[in-house]
């Protein structure tokens, strides 16, 4: 649960961090609840059968990859039943249809996009790296993360040594002072395009420009050096302003036969070989003939769209943010699709006027963030009443709590196909097809 082993004793229930099934271990109880308590690992006694080496020496201090110290197949095994049982107890399904999830055909350097966190050490030095477990507000410095590939990590040594030589402020999160939020790093894995996004406070970045200068020539892989300017004390690596400081403003990427062009902040699935069988499964269940009209919502690219459109004669896609409107109507324009149509819109607001002006849609594909959907975008699906439905989420428990509703008298669940996208993680995407009773 959560990247926790579960143990038992008389009926109560112990969540033991750093356990895994099978281990024999001695724990220490950090919070106990009349109905259940949490622990953490002092010694393993005795390993399980599944527990393995994990290769990243941050691992345990690091807040990712949870799961490197547990062998890949029970990983997948165990997001299987995380999902099962999630249906089952949050949703009310019985026995819910839940396939085998499929796994990722890469489980180490498979992601094309991590963020970085600047910060300073005890010392006041500059650190760039990623927070410790549990903890916003410490950060490590990186020495290589198993999760980006060895180009992306040599970007990131390169910065930090380039911050130390010029000594460039680091914003401080108490203060609110200094330069330096966030770097994040965004590689093609086909196109093997790379873009650098450095996020700053306001105020002068001189040496900007001669960074972007000395990364293009160190790593000609880099087509794209971009500055995001987030002045708000909310610590996100967005920025409300952009500047190019070297390249273009995005980078390419092949995905199947579509071409994309990808910008600081535009969603796009992390694990790109992964995301290929992912839209396979929705187009599978999709399960189109080639009339229909199909509604898209929280379209962000267009990617999820392309796919759809290959088999359906029109697709109507919603995504609540220009920039990425923009992106998947120039990314329609760079594949030559001409049955796909963009519009910037909360999912909530296009349902209300598509009921109003009495709009039809043969299927709906819903991929909403990991919080699922609004209340109000549930109701209006169910009064816009499409024959059938395309569920893709990132997050179990909501899309448990969706389907619930979904399926309470309208709609039948009719299979549920898990996809690790995220290997050494406890999370899971999982698309679920719900058909019309």
């Amino acid at each position: 649960m959560g990247g926790k082993g579960i143990a038992k004793v008389d009926d109560f229930t112990f969540f033991v961090e750093s356990a895994l099934p099978g281990d024999l271990a001695k724990a220490q109880i950090t919070r106990l609840k009349p109905n259940y308590a949490e622990a953490k690992t002092l010694e393993i006694v005795s390993p399980s059968s599944f527990r393995v080496q994990p290769c990243c020496s941050h691992f345990g201090i690091c807040g990712g990859c949870a799961w490197q110290n547990l062998d890949y197949p029970r990983q997948v095994k165990f997001k299987t039943k995380q999902v099962q049982e999630t249906l089952e107890h949050i949703g009310g399904f019985l026995h819910p249809p839940v396939n085998s999830a499929i796994p990722s055909p890469e489980i180490f350097f498979y992601r094309n996009k991590m963020e970085f966190s600047f910060s300073t050490d005890h010392n006041n030095l500059p650190v760039l790296g990623l927070h410790k477990k549990e903890r916003f507000d410490l950060v490590f410095n990186l020495d290589k993360c198993y999760l980006q590939s060895e180009i992306s990590n040599r970007i990131v040594q390169f910065i930090q040594e380039f911050v130390k030589k010029n000594s460039i402020s680091i914003y401080d999160l108490k203060t609110h002072q200094g330069l330096l939020r966030f770097l994040t790093i965004r590689e093609g894995k086909n196109s093997a395009e790379i873009m650098v996004n450095i996020v700053t406070d306001k105020g002068n970045f001189p040496q900007g420009k001669t960074l972007a200068q000395l990364l293009s020539e160190k790593f000609p892989q880099i087509k794209s050096v971009v500055r995001n300017i987030n002045p708000y004390k909310a610590q996100i690596a967005v920025g409300e302003k952009e500047e190019l400081l070297a390249g273009k403003n995005f980078i390419t990427e092949k995905i199947g036969d579509f071409v994309f062009e990808i910008s600081a902040n535009s969603f796009f699935q992390t694990n790109t070989k992964q995301a290929e069988k992912l839209y396979e499964v929705i187009l599978r269940m999709a399960d189109l003939e080639g009339k229909e009209t199909v509604l898209d919502l929280y379209s962000g690219t267009g990617a999820i769209s392309f796919y759809l459109a290959q088999k359906s004669q029109k697709v109507v896609g919603v995504e609540s943010n220009p920039k990425t409107v923009q992106d998947a109507k120039k990314n329609a324009e760079l594949n030559k699709i001409s049955n796909c149509q963009f519009i910037c819109e909360e999912a909530k607001t296009f349902l209300a006027l598509a009921l109003i002006r009495r709009e039809a849609y043969d299927l709906v594909v819903i991929d909403p963030p990991r919080a699922g959907l609004h209340p109000q975008v549930v109701e209006n699906i169910l009064k816009l009443a499409p024959p059938k439905i395309v569920y893709v989420s990132c997050n179990p428990a909501t899309l448990a709590r969706d389907l619930e509703l979904l399926c309470e008298e309208k709609y039948l669940l009719e299979l549920v196909q898990p996809l690790d996208m995220f290997p050494h993680t406890f999370h899971i995407e999982s698309v679920a097809k719900l058909a019309k009773k």
